[in-house]
């Protein structure tokens, strides 16, 4: 818990929706206003090259500075192009559409979406359709070399409002992995696989299958595990312990 707090604190801190921090792209669209001049009012999309065209002083490159940055180069250029003495320029981003996220893997409509404005975790997932049956319970975040992996209970409950509250920036990816199973077979009623649950238990799992048969040793409980190597390792278990991701549990017949 201490270092995926770390690591959220660290995810944060980069977080860029500050208007004074944004750096402008093209396809953002932003409305410039001169104080006093409302005939110079203008609200367009950057084209090409992160370009606005200005009235008066015609196109100028705004592209990777902030809005703050944005303000004195107009004024400069109305300034220095002798058509206003004291400009005061207003710049201001009314839709963010430089900005892209990535949402891939259990999710209904994955892909890239381009952000308009702050948007929280929760709301991307919603934007992507949602997660699909076979979404696991991890949503696993990249933000250029971090990597931070929520669970959907904590993202989805009231109780971590920092969770609640952080927003997906530029460059993001969103992914939610296939749900992790354990499977059930032998002398169970309904053999097959089964969502893994966080601290499922072999009784737990047997639930899923239907319970034992008639035929079901009850003492007699077996499972093969996948090593980090690739091998499989054999081993007998009771109804209490843990299962992990891709378990066989196997329930032999009685001998009696």
């Amino acid at each position: 818990m201490k270092y995926l707090t770390m690591a959220l604190l660290c995810l944060m801190s980069l977080v860029v929706w500050a208007e004074d921090d944004y750096l402008l792209g093209v396809g953002d669209i932003v409305k410039v206003v001169v104080y006093d001049h409302p005939d110079l009012t203008t609200e367009v999309a950057l084209g090409t090259g992160g370009k606005l065209t200005f009235p008066l002083v015609g196109e100028v490159g705004l592209e990777g500075k902030t809005a703050s940055q944005a303000e004195a180069l107009l004024s400069d250029k109305l300034k220095t192009g002798g058509f206003i003495k004291t400009p005061s320029v207003n710049v201001m981003v009314t839709q963010y559409r430089s900005q892209r996220v990535s949402v891939v893997g259990e999710v209904f409509k994955p892909g890239r979406y381009v952000l308009d404005g702050p948007t929280s975790l929760v709301d991307m997932l919603a934007t992507a359709g949602g997660i699909t049956p076979n979404g696991g319970d991890v949503i696993v975040l990249r933000r250029g070399e971090h990597r931070v992996e929520f669970t959907i209970p904590k993202l989805m409950g009231n109780t971590d409002q920092s969770l609640q509250s952080m927003d997906v920036v530029n460059g993001d990816v969103l992914y939610v992995p296939r749900m992790q199973q354990v499977y059930v077979y032998g002398e169970v009623n309904r053999p097959g696989a089964f969502r893994l649950e966080q601290h499922m238990n072999a009784m737990q799992a047997l639930s899923l299958a239907g319970g034992f048969t008639p035929r079901a040793s009850h003492s007699r409980l077996k499972i093969h595990r996948t090593e980090p190597d690739g091998s499989i390792k054999k081993m007998s278990i009771t109804l209490t312990d843990t299962l992990q991701a891709d378990d066989v549990l196997f329930v032999d017949e009685s001998i009696f």
